[in-house]
């Protein structure tokens, strides 16, 4: 146990210390300039909080009330673990998971709502477990305040409760729902589309592909034959309506992929029982794959991490996944080195990025990212290497 605890305190410093560091530099995304200026919810008040609260931490400011929440999710995570796995080795190996998720990671280092919801689910699934179910149900009603994610999680649990019966939880649950709905709605909307693929791709991305292929069949695998308790069934309810929604219209995978995460440890078991009912001889195969999985795991959080130098090497920099971040910051700083600070920008995302960085939104220029008549190129450089152009005309031209 002191073994264990080590290990994982050593790896949760380090893992942090890596992420304070990616925070720091990641410039502000689209999505959180639209947060930043345009809502008054709670994800949005908390970014405000941090800039005003540490105003000299660079892009860490904005980002450190969720780096806060993800050090809680961990602890959640692995209190989670040890309630569900028995042995030190599988807690260990379910947090190293968690930990290496690219959602997971992601969900650190930049603002949105995931932090708040897998802390609270957490933190519900924790008290449910340990037959606290008075403190759980207080919980309940916390996602209402959070985002529309709840409507998702509300009917989830509301199966759940009528599946086993219970009857004050089904009670609670159907009023939730109701108030859910009544806040945010059903999102149903244009004509039917089929975003099946695009949401197993999103997942992939999540979880890392080879992670994913053995949740899903970990999932399938407890529905034939397995212990089919409160966290396997909201997962599965969840994932399958985010897939059956899909077939219809694309998704917002945030309000889904939160409730689905959380039932790793269930994977992590179900390998555990096949590897241990084996005989030693034939545990190599089982080995292999773990090693396999958990390898392509790190990579792929390793390259989400150390991004930044993909821009000197990839062909068409544009196609960066990091793009949306960094070319406007660096493409509002080669503005105002050239005496801009006022632009008239179209796109309303990276108008609020400009606007982050400083620069007006009205004045005699007008910003462009094609080629235009009478433009002037503002060249967009990362370690002296041309990375991207954006072009500025004068309005009256």
């Amino acid at each position: 146990m002191a073994r264990l605890r080590f290990f994982v305190s050593l790896l949760l410093l380090l893992h942090l210390a890596v992420l304070v560091w990616v925070a720091w530099g990641l410039p502000i995304g689209p999505h959180e300039a639209k947060l930043y200026f345009t809502q008054e919810n709670i994800v949005s008040l908390l970014m405000h909080w941090g800039r005003e609260t540490l105003p000299d931490f660079g892009f860490l400011n904005i980002r450190i009330p969720f780096l806060l929440l993800h050090l809680l999710n961990l602890l959640l995570f692995y209190s989670l673990s040890r309630l569900l796995l028995k042995d030190d080795l599988s807690v260990l190996i379910s947090f190293i998971v968690f930990l290496f998720l690219p959602g997971i990671v992601s969900s650190a280092v930049l603002a949105t709502s995931t932090g708040l919801i897998l802390a609270v689910y957490q933190a519900f699934l924790i008290l449910y477990i340990k037959k606290r179910r008075i403190e759980a149900l207080v919980l309940l009603p916390l996602f209402l305040f959070i985002d529309k994610s709840c409507v998702v999680f509300y009917f989830a649990l509301f199966t759940y409760a009528l599946w086993r019966k219970e009857r004050w939880l089904l009670v609670f649950t159907i009023l939730l729902f109701g108030a859910s709905i009544s806040i945010y709605g059903i999102d149903m909307h244009g004509k039917p589309v089929n975003y099946f693929a695009d949401t197993i791709a999103l997942y992939a991305a999540i979880f890392s592909p080879l992670v994913f292929l053995y949740f899903f069949y970990a999932i399938y695998r407890i529905l034939l034959k397995g212990d089919k308790n409160i966290i396997w069934h909201i997962s599965f309810t969840v994932l399958i309506l985010s897939l059956t929604i899909s077939l219809r219209q694309r998704i917002p995978i945030e309000d889904f992929a939160p409730y689905v995460i959380v039932a790793i440890p269930l994977m992590v078991k179900l390998f555990f029982q096949s590897f241990r009912v084996r005989l030693p001889q034939f545990r190599k195969k089982y080995l292999y794959l773990a090693g396999t999985v958990l390898t392509v795991l790190f990579l792929n959080t390793l390259l989400l991490l150390f991004h930044k130098p993909l821009f000197l090497v990839l062909e068409n920099p544009d196609r960066h996944f990091a793009a949306p971040f960094y070319m406007p910051y660096w493409c509002a700083t080669a503005l105002t080195r050239e005496g801009i600070d006022t632009i008239q920008v179209k796109k309303r995302a990276l108008k609020y990025q400009f606007r982050y960085y400083g620069l007006g939104e009205k004045g005699p220029y007008k910003f462009s990212n094609k080629p235009c008549r009478n433009c002037k190129i503002v060249t967009i450089r990362y370690k002296n290497r041309v990375v991207g152009k954006c072009y500025v005309s004068k309005i009256n031209n």
